[in-house]
């Protein structure tokens, strides 16, 4: 992976095509495999077209029936990640109002109702992979979307590949898709890769803070042992040098003591990869010691209204990120017809904030996952799969740029900015970062 900045402009993609070709497959028959069984030959039928109808029958994938297409998720409900779960239940409340309003009309021209089923995790790889198998074994949905974490992603990566489900825009961007996908196609990432959004963030630190020191808190895990060893290898050759680094476990009641460690290293630059509360409690503590420290932190701690103002007048002021989505917190962005969609959509359910950008994140998924139904040509779960790694300038409410997917590179966003916070709102600073 290597990645190419442009001066101040996106570039030009093509728009999706309006038109989607009716598979020759004929859907009437896709209404479940029992039903195909059951269902008797039409007067006159001879047994040669009986055989016909219930293979057609056969070739679609459990969870899609000639009424409904079922959709699992496996979400932090609880815990210390909590907040994110607002990824599943705006996933859920997008479909609830498609099936409102007639369900989602598929390239066959049949309306179906798209069941989303939520389940907690509380953000443990075990009960996701738990709750996956349930999901697919019991629940028999025909795929899965919007997961959150790469512990989640990399704990059910054997058991989908094996089982033949899509995993789609999973709530990470671990480097892990990219190694594991050459053998495991079907799980995708819904962020941009890490090893994409460390490299642009690098790009920019060394542009703007040059011969600064950084010190860096992450998670004990696979995902902050990878953005550790990220940082590392995009600083070498560089005049920027990680000179203290401190883990945190999830399990752990505050990362207090490990800010206090860092900040002792009095290093110019805190890279701050702790996620949910742990990233509040590190905002605070690092504005309680007096560290006077740029700070950068992961995308998806970016959330103005969750995760930044909640540590106090002043605690997030200059804070540095990636951006990919358009920022939801800043009232300037009325009139832009995306954001007004969102905003119209997130303030008629009780249930959705419109300032919270882990419900911002479950609306993109479900405009992904619904442009993947629809673009889909046929009823199996690899026609799905085929159809979400081949959206070509799809535009997404949210999202600043159109969106573009190949089947070789499993993550949805592969063009960011670099953005820093205001106090209030986000400021996008100058260039784009695109991978090549």
């Amino acid at each position: 992976m290597s990645i190419v900045r442009t001066a101040g402009r996106a570039r030009p993609l093509t728009t999706l095509a309006a038109g989607i070709a009716v598979v020759a497959l004929t859907l009437a028959g896709c209404s479940g495999r029992d039903a195909a069984d059951d269902a008797p030959a039409a007067s006159g039928e001879d047994a040669g077209d009986d055989t016909t109808t219930a293979a057609a029958a056969e070739d679609c994938s459990p969870g899609f029936t000639e009424t409904e297409v079922r959709i699992g998720n496996s979400i932090p409900l609880s815990g210390p990640a909590a907040a994110y779960g607002a990824i599943g239940q705006t996933l859920q409340a997008y479909f609830d109002d498609v099936n409102a309003a007639g369900g989602l009309e598929l390239a066959d021209g049949t309306q179906r109702d798209v069941s989303v089923s939520v389940v907690d995790d509380g953000y443990d790889p075990a009960k996701t992979a738990a709750n996956v198998r349930s999901l697919v074994e019991q629940e028999e949905v025909f795929a899965l979307a919007g997961v959150l974490g790469t512990g989640a992603a990399i704990s059910v990566a054997p058991y989908v590949e094996e089982a033949g489900v899509p995993n789609l825009f999973v709530g990470t961007g671990t480097d892990a898709l990219q190694s594991l996908h050459a053998e495991d196609p079907w799980t995708t990432g819904f962020m941009p890769q890490y090893g994409f959004e460390v490299q642009a963030l690098a790009e920019y630190l060394v542009a703007h803070h040059p011969g600064a020191t950084a010190a860096i808190l992450y998670q004990n895990d696979d995902f902050g042992e990878s953005v550790r060893a990220g940082f590392e290898e995009a600083f070498e050759g560089t005049d920027l040098e990680i000179v203290a680094a401190e883990p945190y476990e999830l399990a752990s009641a505050s990362v207090d003591s490990q800010v206090t460690t860092l900040a002792a290293s009095e290093a110019d630059i805190f890279l701050d990869w702790a996620v949910g509360s742990f990233a509040t409690q590190s905002l605070k503590k690092k504005m309680e010691l007096g560290w006077d420290a740029t700070t950068v932190v992961s995308a998806p701690a970016a959330d103005a209204t969750f995760f930044l103002k909640p540590a106090g007048e002043g605690a997030a002021d200059g804070v540095v990120s990636v951006a990919y989505t358009k920022d939801i917190t800043d009232p300037s962005s009325a009139g832009d017809a995306g954001f007004d969609a969102w905003t119209d959509f997130a303030t008629a359910h009780d249930e959705v904030d419109p300032l919270s950008a882990p419900a911002a994140a479950g609306y993109q998924t479900a405009q992904l996952l619904e442009a993947a139904l629809q673009q889909m040509q046929g009823c199996t779960r690899e026609a799905l799969l085929e159809a979400a790694t081949t959206f070509e300038g799809l535009e997404l409410d949210l999202a600043p740029v159109a969106v573009t997917t190949t089947p070789d590179y499993p993550y949805v966003f592969r063009e960011i900015k670099v953005q820093v916070f205001n106090g209030e709102n986000w400021d996008l600073a100058e260039g784009d970062y695109t991978v090549d």
